[in-house]
């Protein structure tokens, strides 16, 4: 099954372009910018894997996950439905786990505003985090800031590092101010997080750079303390944002907001241009 299959559709202006899935998902599987060739989102239409919902297709581009990672809420995606008002919502059925995901998208210029909705159906309450994964095509490099030195003696940053990674691993490069991450294929998959205070943590992929933008919040959030990763294996690097961990009784929600900016030009993947965009976005 690949993306050349599904039903698609897309929204766009003078700037960008989105497709999305309209039967499965939520799915945006496209991002297309003037004055950059090609798609920026990775395109995945061979990988899937079974779960104990059954098959699940993983498609590439930008989904809506749930944190702790946990295969008894991962399964097929079918039944989505697309509303058009001020932009697009794509909403997905209740799946076999119980949970209900939805994004709303909204184009501003060379900005995308999405709105993402967790909603959980089952008897006994769930905790869960709101977790929005964005698949980037490999070749270019994640940028995730980190916090400057203040001086004192409370610590201000933290690395968090998953059982397959690899501290060595050449696609990581640690620097005292960012953790840099190339997308660049290997055997090896590497995972990186940390808790960000900054507000955004970016890609650049050569001709663009991709920025993701989010609310910094207070809470207790998964994975060690994580509001923020980024992963590379074989096929994409991924872009990921989570949410503080709440507490779902049966029919009730959670959001988790972000934006995304695409800017044309000059990014190459190294940590001159790193700084660079650091110090525009601050």
């Amino acid at each position: 099954m690949s993306e050349s299959r599904l039903p698609s559709a897309s929204i766009e202006n003078e700037f960008l372009r989105l497709e999305y899935l309209t039967t499965t998902g939520p799915r945006i599987i496209g991002l297309y910018a003037k004055g950059v060739e090609g798609n920026l989102f990775a395109e995945t239409p061979k990988v899937h894997w079974a779960t104990p919902l059954g098959e699940f297709y993983l498609r590439g581009g930008h989904r809506l996950w749930t944190a702790p990672e946990n295969p008894q809420f991962i399964g097929p995606e079918d039944g989505l439905s697309v509303i058009e008002d001020n932009g697009v919502t794509l909403k997905g059925a209740v799946d076999a786990s119980g949970l209900e995901k939805e994004i709303a998208i909204r184009l501003d210029g060379n900005q995308v505003h999405l709105s993402h909705r967790v909603s959980w159906h089952g008897d006994k309450p769930l905790v869960l985090a709101p977790w929005t994964i964005t698949q980037l095509r490999l070749g270019g490099m994640g940028i995730l800031p980190l916090s400057a030195n203040t001086g004192g003696l409370v610590p201000n940053r933290n690395l968090v590092l998953w059982p397959y990674s690899q501290i060595h691993d050449e696609r990581l490069d640690l620097h005292d101010d960012m953790i840099l991450l190339h997308g660049k294929a290997a055997e090896q998959a590497m995972k990186i997080g940390n808790r960000n205070t900054h507000g955004w943590i970016a890609y650049a992929l050569g001709d663009a750079l991709f920025v993701k933008r989010f609310e910094v919040v207070d809470g207790n959030f998964p994975d060690l303390g994580c509001n923020v990763e980024a992963y590379v294996w074989d096929s994409c690097l991924e872009l990921e944002m989570l949410g503080a961990l709440v507490t779902l009784k049966k029919n009730e929600s959670v959001m988790l907001n972000e934006s995304w900016e695409v800017l044309a030009g000059e990014f190459p993947a190294n940590a001159e241009t790193a700084r660079i965009i650091g110090g525009r976005l601050q």
